[in-house]
C-alpha cells in the first residue's frame, strides 16, 4: 500500500524508529527489522520476521496462521533451503526446490481443494435482475444493470475496489436501499413485499461494515439479549442462548463491557453474536473479517460453514482474498456498478492475474490452478 511504502521510506531515509501494530502482516511482516508476538498480556517472542515464523511453528502457535503465505507453505514443505518472506522470494524458493526436476502433476484432482459448491439445482435464495440504483435524483448511478443470482445453500464472495458498488449491493439485498428500476427478489417472491418483521425474523441477517452501528445497549449481554425483544421466552432463556452464541464466538469474557470498549475485532465478534442470534436463513456479512486475526479467522470460518451445511446462505463482501479463496464456493468481482466476472471459487482466482492471492501469485508458473496455501504445499508434496 502507499501508506506502507511512506513509512518504509521514513524508516529508511530518516532513520525514524517505526512501531506498528497490526492483524494483517502480509506486507508488514517481511518489511520488518525485528517482529514481537504478543500473547494473553506476555511476549511469546521477539527475533527476526524468519526465526519468529521458525519459533510459532515449531511452537504450534494459533499465530503461525496469520503469517504471510510464502512463510507457510515453506513450512508445510519438506525442505533446507531458506524461508522466504515475500511472494518474490517464494517464486525463488519454488524454482530451486524444482530446479532439477519438472513437476508431473500441476493441478489437484476434481473434489480436493478449493473447488466450490456446485449449485445442485437449488432454487435462488436471492435475485437481482436489471437493478440500477443512486443515492439521489441529480447524481450519477451506483449500480448499473446489475443481474446477480445466489443459489440456496450457496456462499458468494463479492470483491472489488473502494466505490464499486459492493456494499450498496448489500443495501439493496437487505432493502434498506430500494432501487429505482429493476427487481430484487428473496426465496422467489418480491422483496419489496415483505413485512419488516417476516424479513429480519428467520429470513434475513446483515453483519455492517461499521459494527457499531448494531449496539444499542451498555453491556455486551444485554444487546445479545435484546434480540429476543418481543419474543415469549423467560429472562432465564434469553440469558443462557445468549451465553450459548457467547461462547460459540469466544466473547464470554466480554459479557459485562460496554461494546464501544471492546476492540475492533472484538466488536466485529460480538456484532456478530446479535445477527446469528435472528437464526437467518440469508446472511449478508460486510468485511467480516475486518480486524481479527488469523486465528479467529479460521473460528469465523468454522461457525459460517455449519450454518452453511444447515442451509443458510451466505453472501459476503470482503478485501480478504486468502478468506474468500479458501472458504468461498463462488466469488463475483464488482466494477463500476456491477458484475464484471464471476464463477466458482478456484477457476475466478486461478483466472486473475491481479485480482488473486498470494499463493497463487507465487506459485502460478508451476501450479497454475493453485489458489491456497494447501493447494501449493498439496502439490509440492506429490511432486517432489
Amino acid at each position: 500500500s502507499e501508506f506502507l511504502e511512506t513509512v518504509k521510506k521514513i524508516n529508511r531515509e530518516l532513520g525514524t524508529t517505526i512501531l506498528i501494530s497490526e492483524h494483517r502482516l502480509d506486507e508488514i511482516f517481511p518489511a520488518a527489522d525485528r517482529v514481537a508476538v504478543l500473547d494473553q498480556g506476555r511476549l511469546l517472542c521477539y527475533d527476526r520476521p524468519a526465526e519468529v515464523g521458525r519459533i510459532l511453528k515449531e511452537k504450534k502457535h494459533d499465530m503461525f496462521w496469520a503469517l504471510p503465505a510464502p512463510i507457510r507453505i515453506h513450512a508445510g514443505v519438506e525442505n533446507r533451503l531458506p524461508c522466504p518472506l515475500t511472494v518474490r522470494d517464494g517464486r525463488q524458493w519454488l524454482g530451486e526446490l524444482f530446479a532439477d526436476k519438472t513437476p508431473a502433476q500441476t493441478a489437484l484432482p476434481a473434489g480436493e481443494g478449493t473447488e466450490g459448491k456446485a449449485a445442485g439445482g437449488a432454487a435462488p435464495a436471492i435475485e437481482m435482475k436489471d437493478v440500477w440504483f443512486k443515492y439521489e435524483k441529480s447524481a450519477p448511478d451506483v449500480i448499473r444493470d446489475l443481474n446477480l443470482t445466489v443459489q440456496s445453500g450457496e456462499w458468494m464472495a463479492i470483491v472489488g475496489g473502494n466505490g464499486t458498488g459492493k456494499t450498496t449491493t448489500l443495501n439493496l439485498m437487505s432493502r434498506l436501499s430500494r432501487p429505482y428500476r429493476g427487481k430484487i427478489k428473496l426465496h422467489g417472491r418480491e422483496l419489496s413485499k415483505y413485512t419488516d418483521e417476516e424479513l429480519f425474523h428467520h429470513n434475513l441477517g446483515v453483519l455492517p461494515q461499521n459494527p457499531q452501528a448494531l449496539f444499542v445497549k451498555k453491556t455486551v449481554e444485554l444487546d445479545l439479549m435484546e434480540m429476543f425483544s418481543g419474543r415469549r421466552m423467560t429472562a432465564e432463556e434469553k440469558r443462557n442462548k445468549a451465553r450459548e452464541m457467547a461462547a460459540l464466538t469466544e466473547i464470554e469474557d466480554l459479557l459485562t463491557m460496554h461494546p464501544y470498549d471492546l476492540s475492533g475485532g472484538e466488536q466485529q465478534r460480538a456484532a456478530l453474536a446479535k445477527v446469528l442470534l435472528l437464526e437467518p436463513r440469508l446472511l449478508l456479512l460486510d468485511e467480516p473479517t475486518k480486524g481479527i486475526d488469523g486465528y479467529f479467522k479460521r473460528t469465523l470460518a468454522g461457525i459460517l460453514k455449519k450454518l452453511q451445511g444447515q442451509g443458510v446462505t451466505i453472501v459476503m463482501v470482503s478485501h480478504d482474498v486468502e478468506f474468500c479463496a479458501r472458504y468461498a464456493d463462488t466469488c463475483a468481482m464488482f466494477f463500476g456498478g456491477s458484475v464484471v466476472s464471476s464463477g466458482p471459487t478456484r477457476a475466478f482466482f486461478a483466472g486473475n492475474s491481479f485480482y488473486t492471492t498470494a499463493a497463487n501469485r507465487m506459485a502460478r508458473r508451476l501450479f497454475p490452478d493453485a489458489v491456497t496455501e494447501e493447494e501449493v504445499i498439496a502439490l509440492c508434496q506429490r511432486n517432489l
